[in-house]
């Protein structure tokens, strides 16, 4: 059986177009730097754990 984990920036993206959001959507509500979440996405950058706990309650708050 093989097991497959998305990294950060692949569950992000997924998350984001789960939602119907675009970068700058996602990025302005959280306020970030717009720059840094394209980062994040890509991989070049990894967020710290506050933020990682910033994109969970926003993306569970969008969620429902």
């Amino acid at each position: 059986m093989e097991y497959f984990m998305e990294s950060f920036s692949e569950r992000l993206i997924h998350l984001r177009h789960s939602h119907n959001l675009t970068q700058k959507e996602v990025s302005g509500s959280l306020e970030l730097v717009y720059s840094n979440y394209n980062r994040y996405e890509r991989g070049a950058r990894i967020p710290d754990n506050e933020t990682i706990v910033r994109f969970a309650d926003f993306f569970i708050y969008v969620g429902y």
